[in-house]
């Protein structure tokens, strides 16, 4: 019987090294049995991707008893560190990706031998998304001399990740912080002023974040996305931040159950702008809501009035139609604005005829376009 061909095996490292990090790494270690080829491929992979959730399920845990995840947890460890460990020392990294599960506690020791290993062999994304107990996570220093990292994500959870004062990484440009406070006196938090050592950044995301006092001050920075969803600060429909200084902003983006209040300078290279202001509508947040929500939002589109296209949910249209009067005392907040376009899931679209005069006042020549894109949308095209 004639012996089909590998055809996989005679494809070029180059594509090979594209081909593993797209399966579970646990299954790429297991291909080193094939050949030395193998061995060496995987000895050498760019991408080093683990998660213990995924980990724990092909390996055949039941994640619904929560002991299983504690008892899986050290196998889940030893496994990383031994793929580390084996690596090939001259070959570079160029992601790194940690994802436990939830409150389940990694070893922070490992995980700052693991940082330390990745920096020291030009790693180009980091990103760490687990829980660190009894001992948190301190970043080693080879960090902060770091010069090949251009992406940082991290997610907190309950002072298990010590942040130094001043975090400074001179060449990073991408930087997503999730459930981060910002204080100055704790050592689990970024300081209220945290982006100054970041000069290069082009982009910002901060995620179910505690912003209170924040200041955003970033001469190079592009795109800002502020994310409060599933963040509820307590028995409160606002978040006050100390300021926004982003003169090379190109987008903005805004999604949560409060509305944002803060001074931003001047904006002239902002072309995007997209809020999804969904209030709760029950006691204690009513009155307040209903009272504070509408005229912070007014202040705050009026602040990125350079905008030219516009996206807002159906649930933001309806905090701006509380107001009646505010909206006819008050000009359009986007006068120079080509395209507004008003989307929600699920819903029909309605759009108050108050809002709609406000929004387009001053505004000719408008061209109304419908369209259905997996869920219902209106565009309006300013000409």
């Amino acid at each position: 019987m004639e012996i089909q061909e590998d055809r996989i095996s005679i494809l070029p490292d180059v594509l090979l090294h594209q081909i593993l990090p797209l399966i579970d790494l646990k299954q790429a270690v297991q291909t080193c049995v094939l050949s030395k080829r193998w061995r060496h491929l995987w000895a050498t992979l760019a991408i080093l991707d683990f998660d213990f959730r995924r980990h724990a399920i092909r390996s055949g845990v039941d994640l619904s008893w929560s002991h299983h995840h504690e008892e899986h947890m050290p196998r889940f460890m030893n496994f990383a560190n031994q793929i580390i460990s084996c690596r090939d020392i001259n070959s570079s990294i160029s992601n790194f990706r940690l994802s436990s599960s939830n409150f389940t506690s990694t070893n922070a020791s490992f995980v700052e031998k693991w940082v330390d290993y990745v920096i020291n062999h030009n790693v180009q994304e980091l990103d760490i998304d687990a829980y660190h107990s009894p001992k948190p996570l301190k970043f080693p220093q080879s960090l902060f001399v770091c010069k090949s990292l251009q992406v940082l994500k991290l997610r907190h959870y309950f002072d298990s990740m010590i942040i130094p004062k001043p975090f400074s990484l001179p060449n990073l440009k991408i930087l997503h912080l999730d459930r981060f406070p910002f204080r100055d006196n704790d050592p689990f938090s970024f300081s209220k002023d945290p982006f100054s050592g970041f000069p290069n950044l082009e982009e910002l995301i901060l995620r179910r974040s505690e912003v209170s006092g924040l200041i955003i001050s970033a001469p190079k920075l592009r795109i800002l996305e502020l994310s409060f969803r599933g963040y509820n600060p307590e028995f409160s429909s606002e978040v006050k931040m100390e300021k926004i200084w982003t003169p090379m902003l190109n987008s903005f983006k805004f999604e949560g159950q409060v509305s944002l209040v803060c001074p931003i300078g001047e904006l002239p290279c902002l072309e995007e702008v997209y809020f999804d202001l969904y209030p709760i509508l029950e006691s204690p947040y009513t009155d307040s809501v209903k009272q504070k929500m509408p005229l912070n939002l007014t202040r705050m589109l009026q602040q990125l009035g350079n905008a030219k296209s516009v996206t807002l949910t159906l649930s933001t249209i309806e905090v701006l139609g509380m107001d009646s009067r505010l909206l006819e005392q008050n000009p359009s907040p986007f006068p120079i604005m080509k395209h507004l376009k008003v989307t929600e899931r699920d819903h029909i679209i309605d759009l108050p005829q108050n809002v709609m005069n406000y929004m387009t006042k001053g505004v000719y020549n408008l061209m109304v376009e419908y369209h259905i894109i997996g869920f219902c949308s209106l565009e309006i095209l300013f000409h």
